[in-house]
């Protein structure tokens, strides 16, 4: 924990241009043996980002040693590195004292969230996959459905029955907040379910279309079949595709319900207003709360982050990271007095604790403190 601090203090000051010339030849040799990256950006942004941060810290201690833009950009970028998380921020008022300390108490930490999920059968039995064994779990008409090695819950189908002319049999595949899941339908389709979602789906089909019904946030990679186009139904919208990979946030806590398309071509149709809009590969639906429905380009890396075990910003509202911060750490996020006027861009690993997240916002005039009450959890922010 003590080598945790010093490696942090260290690069404060590298940053700040506080170190000794021992202590700057120490950082850049470990960035050139470690080969340490930044995130992508370019390197007159990069500059615009360090000459920032240092106009915005206090004067320094020790005499001013010169770096390398080089090497400023990737100590930015690595500032946090012990928390696994490279975040730029933007504040009015400025920086804290790098010196000041700000509080992250962590009396009883928050680990992050895991895969856990409830499957509802369609004679509305539950089962829990929370630490199941791999192996069959349970059979549904024709088909077994077991989880694999891998963790996914995979459906495997029996005889041939989209083609029958039974009712259609749903099942519910649904994840708490802290939770996640993998799920391989009956036709091939692969979901990523994120927290405090669910997912509800046929089995047996129909010869005319496979549906599912999503509410919170999903990643679909949509199995091309043709003849029986897949559609997804969520929160005052219906998207329909053949086969192709796209997300969905619907959120009831969100302002707005987005749908991204990262590979094909889908169709968003607002339920309760005429139109709809065919999407490209990298453009997003935006359906807000009248119903208007927009398209924007959008960042597919930082929409599909979660789903790649990150948590991923450019320009966000703080209140926009603490909603995704408490669906995954199944915690109340609390701001006492004045919400912050603070802006993130950057990314943090989400199997990382709350307390270190929570780190990164200790370079600014912020109080933030975990506590945890029994069964109640909360982060609170002054």
């Amino acid at each position: 924990m003590k080598e945790h601090e010093d490696l942090k203090k260290l690069l404060k000051r590298y940053l700040a241009g506080d170190c000794t010339p021992e202590e700057r030849t120490q950082v850049e040799q470990w960035y050139d043996e470690l080969n340490i990256h930044a995130k992508k950006a370019s390197e007159e942004q990069m500059e615009r980002d360090i000459a920032d941060i240092r106009n915005r810290l206090p004067g320094p201690t020790l005499r001013r040693v010169a770096i390398w833009p080089r090497y400023a950009a990737a100590i930015a970028a690595v500032i946090v590195i012990a928390v696994g998380a490279y975040f730029q921020f933007n504040q009015s008022p400025g920086l804290k004292s790098v010196d000041d300390t700000t509080t992250v108490s962590s009396r009883q930490d928050i680990a992050p969230g895991g895969n856990r999920a409830t499957l509802k059968l369609a004679n509305g039995s539950e089962i829990t996959l929370n630490g199941r064994s791999d192996g069959e779990i349970a059979q549904e008409g024709a088909h077994a459905i077991y989880k694999n090695a891998d963790g996914e819950l995979v459906y495997q189908p029996g005889e041939a029955d989209h083609n029958s002319h039974e009712a259609p049999v749903f099942n519910t595949l649904q994840t708490p907040r802290g939770g996640q899941y993998h799920l391989v339908l009956p036709d091939g389709s692969r979901v990523w379910l994120n927290a405090a979602s669910s997912l509800t789906y046929t089995i047996n089909g129909s010869a005319q279309e496979r549906f599912v019904k999503l509410e919170g946030e999903a990643y679909f990679e949509v199995a091309k079949d043709r003849e029986r186009p897949f559609r997804v139904e969520s929160r005052g919208q219906v998207v329909e595709v053949l086969g192709t990979h796209f997300n969905i946030n619907s959120y009831p806590d969100e302002p707005i319900v987005k749908t991204t398309l990262v590979e094909g071509s889908v169709k968003v149709v607002p339920i309760a207003h005429k139109g709809s809009v065919i999407l490209q590969p990298g453009q997003q639906a935006a359906l807000d709360k009248t119903n208007h429905l927009s398209v924007k380009q959008a960042d597919i890396s930082d929409v599909v982050a979660w789903k790649n075990g990150k948590f991923s910003f450019k320009q966000a509202d703080i209140e926009i990271v603490m909603r995704q911060l408490s669906r995954w750490y199944d915690v109340k996020v609390i701001f006492k007095g004045k919400k912050p006027n603070i802006t993130l861009s950057g990314e943090v690993y989400r199997n990382t604790h709350a307390s270190k997240v929570l780190e990164i916002l200790s370079f600014y005039n912020l109080d933030c403190q975990i506590e945890k009450t029994g069964e109640v959890k909360q982060i609170i922010i002054q």
